[in-house]
């Protein structure tokens, strides 16, 4: 492994350039648009999270009225010993301040909050798994871009030694050493390296677009090559997983709604006060008052019942997403694992390959230039020693992404 990763790092040498994979990361995480909406709800979950704890302090409302009766009113109660005449009114105003808490919901209230909690852990954790997908997607991306590009420069070195064969063929065909339908076949070779060259040109705009997006901002320039010397540790253990964190934390919403629902069974307290003065006659009676309500819900022909059936059903329904996550969390790290050693092999195929298509060109390389082989025989040996090159590039580049591949999938965005 560190032998393949250190020949990596000498096939892949860093030239300056405008761009490099981390920044492009770090611009990504800063700018995506996707990555500015999670953070927005996670402060919307912060919120919410605030204002379900302090809605349980209760509420200070300013009350004010004006009401105008037929007959006169008294602007307080009559309440014995009655003395003296009693301020009234046809025309009565009243300005005071109440105040209003729940004593006790049945707990509904402390499992509200609870719950506010749990989904703004949600929301965060939510933020990480959108940031770690991010990172593995510009990474994917900016990979794609430079293996294009080292297939480009591949095919150019290859067009450019046809187009050297064509040179000499010209002239051994002045010479009349060659025939002419040699330099046909020379040409059709080159049109169609032009024809591949082109594609690849037009797949590079599309994925640099696509890197844009992710980036949220335009590439000036171009992007520099990757150097690469870490080892990857292929840790299985999910104890940690960003994924295995959230399907518990939806196991434990679920938990604390049923508990919320069985708190219906339980009786409701309220407190309610007010203090305030009415107004008539040019005079004014201060009022002020506080009690407690109860209110006790004793039947409702099953309904409560059935809500926390469904709400049961939904635990059960949350351990079974958990288990699942668990499952596919396993079985995508050694998916990533098998990817890192398919490649590790593919790369000491391929290296293997380029070695032996080099010598095969040259013997016809010679074999052709001395007359014993045919154009068509240099040509083919030209193009297995292309296809085995692209196949060394193709895989250098699948065993990167095989390596940030399973840093998404445990997780991680670094």
């Amino acid at each position: 492994m560190k032998k393949l990763i250190a020949l990596m790092a000498i096939l892949m040498p860093v030239t300056a350039s405008a761009l490099t994979m981390e920044e492009a990361v770090k611009t990504a995480l800063k700018n995506n648009p996707d990555l500015l909406i999670s953070k927005t709800k996670v402060l919307t979950a912060e919120m919410n999270a605030k204002s379900k704890k302090r809605g349980n302090y209760g509420k200070f409302i300013l009350k004010g009225s004006y009401t105008r009766y037929n007959l006169p009113r008294t602007l307080t109660p009559i309440v014995p010993p009655i003395v003296g005449p009693v301020p009234s009114d046809r025309d009565i105003g009243s300005l005071g301040i109440a105040y209003t808490v729940n004593l006790f919901s049945g707990f509904s209230k402390i499992e509200d909050v609870k719950i506010a909690n749990i989904e703004k852990k949600l929301a965060e954790n939510y933020l990480e798994l959108s940031k770690a997908q991010i990172a593995y997607n510009v990474r994917s991306i900016y990979l794609k871009i430079l293996s294009l590009k080292d297939n480009r420069a591949a095919l150019s070195s290859y067009l450019k030694a046809l187009n050297t064969l064509k040179n000499n063929i010209q002239t051994g065909i002045k010479t009349g050493k060659r025939p002419e339908v040699d330099l046909l076949k020379v040409e059709a070779e080159i049109e169609k390296a032009n024809a591949e060259i082109e594609t690849i040109n037009g797949n590079i705009k599309i994925l640099r677009s696509a890197l844009e997006f992710l980036m949220g901002k335009k590439i000036n320039g171009t992007i520099e090559p990757v150097k690469t010397t870490f080892n990857p540790d292929i840790e299985t253990s999910t104890k940690n997983n960003v994924r295995i964190k959230i399907a518990r934390m939806k196991l434990e919403k679920s938990r604390k709604f049923a508990k919320k629902l069985k708190s219906s069974y339980y009786p409701s307290i309220d407190l309610n006060a007010y203090y305030g003065k009415n107004y008539g006659d040019d005079e004014s009676a201060t009022i002020w008052q506080i009690g407690v309500n109860f209110n006790w819900l004793l039947f409702d022909f099953g309904s409560r019942e059935a809500k926390l059936e469904m709400a049961k059903e939904g635990i059960i329904a949350s351990k079974f997403a958990l288990e699942r996550e668990k499952l596919s969390v396993n079985k995508e790290i050694t998916e990533a694992a098998t990817r890192i050693e398919t490649a590790q092999e593919k790369i000491k195929g391929a290296l293997k390959e380029v070695k032996l298509a080099e010598k095969v060109k040259d013997i016809e390389e010679v074999r052709y230039s001395t007359g014993a082989g045919t154009i068509y025989d240099l040509l083919t040996a030209e193009a297995k020693l292309e296809s085995a090159k692209s196949r060394l590039i193709n895989a250098k580049y699948e065993l990167l992404d095989a390596l940030y591949y399973l840093k998404f999938v445990k997780g991680e965005v670094k």
